[in-house]
């Protein structure tokens, strides 16, 4: 029987260097061990009063506790999911990259599951919590997010806390695959523009010309911007894929950066203000929305001008890999995801193909007389 590290340990008769060195120790006859992992202590006995066994037994049980094989039938019949999802919260959740916008999707899952026992959680009662978000009207892309954090904490429950032997098979919405195509003609974007208030015109033009995300925009200071080089430099902190960004500023934008940079000053001062202070994501949101109405544009949001700067680019015959470069990708694929090629570019292509081959048929006629 494991014993976690707030119960009280029996008295413990060391047997000299070994009880240091492999966390074993005699209780009356027979030797225990113990042994302590993230913060939890572990603790049972090799039911042997033989030395040389109990080290043996001792080993094996060390190697699965290390590799995360160990398992108590007793730990995992006791444990809740509401318990898993506290220590989930306290231990893991803030360590994640844009851990506060999944926050809601976690709340989600401790909702629905909760109540149960850890090692009551079977593939069935996933598929009740699936059936159950789509019945709410939840997209097949939502539930795929909260059925990877369902499966990052079932991972956590076997393989680190030992609190069930095995994690029941997550099968993901295949609907979510469906991608939404949706950026902006140039026709489009400058009736947006027309359609926005001064504040909102400015950081919808340095959106749509960098690719930079919202959360970004909204926090970027002056001292990320050089004017010299022209460019935006995003740390590490505040991208995606851990590593640092540096966007070249283009002439549609420089003229704006360069008259916030003058006019808030200091390094430290925040770009985008308004009524001398920074701007909140909602009221951007909520700004952006009410121009789109204005300018008569559906089917659109404020994330999907970062789909323009990656369609725009794309068209403009941007090689992908310099794109995913600019947006920050360590995958095209992801860049793929964004990057729109429109239809009058698929046409102009096989027009390219086209002109090609009937050039290269008429030197074939000419060669071999190949009709």
């Amino acid at each position: 029987m494991l014993i976690l590290k707030n119960e009280k340990s029996p008295e413990i008769k060391p047997f000299g260097k070994e009880r240091k060195k492999m966390g074993l120790y005699k209780q009356g006859e027979i030797y225990h061990m113990q042994k302590t992992l993230d913060g939890v202590r572990f603790k049972r006995s090799t039911g042997t009063r033989n030395k040389k066994l109990a080290e043996k037994i001792y080993s094996q049980w060390h190697l699965e506790l290390e590799e995360g094989k160990f398992f108590d039938p007793e730990e995992g019949s006791k444990r809740t999911f509401t318990e898993l999802a506290q220590k989930y919260e306290l231990r893991e959740v803030k360590k994640l990259k844009g851990w506060k916008s999944s926050q809601s999707y976690f709340n989600q899952v401790k909702k629905f599951f909760g109540s149960y026992l850890v090692s009551k959680i079977d593939t069935p009662l996933i598929d009740d919590f699936k059936e159950f978000r789509e019945s709410e009207g939840v997209k097949p892309a939502t539930i795929n997010r909260q059925l990877n954090i369902l499966k990052r904490m079932l991972n956590l429950a076997k393989k680190r806390w030992q609190w069930i032997k095995d994690v029941p098979h997550v099968e993901m919405e295949p609907k979510a695959d469906s991608k939404r195509v949706r950026y902006l003609s140039f026709e489009e974007y400058h009736k947006v523009l027309s359609a926005c208030d001064e504040w909102i015109r400015e950081i919808v033009m340095v959106a749509a010309w960098t690719g930079l995300r919202l959360s970004n925009l909204i926090n970027l200071k002056g001292g990320q911007v050089n004017l010299f080089n022209r460019t935006i430099t995003i740390d590490e902190d505040n991208t995606k894929n851990g590593e640092p960004l540096v966007i070249p500023i283009s002439e549609a934008v420089f003229e704006i950066l360069k008259t916030k940079v003058k006019q808030n000053g200091l390094s430290d001062q925040f770009i985008f203000m308004r009524h001398n202070r920074p701007l909140y994501k909602l009221e951007v949101q909520r700004g952006f929305k009410k121009a789109l109405a204005h300018a008569e544009i559906t089917n659109f949001r404020w994330h999907d001008l970062r789909h323009c700067f990656a369609s725009w680019h794309r068209q403009a015959k941007t090689d992908i890999h310099t794109l995913a470069d600019l947006m920050g990708h360590k995958d095209t694929r992801m860049t793929m995801r964004y990057a729109h090629i429109g239809q009058e570019n698929l046409t102009n292509a096989v027009k390219i193909l086209e002109t090609y081959y009937l050039s290269t048929k008429s030197v074939l006629v000419e060669k071999k007389g190949v009709s």
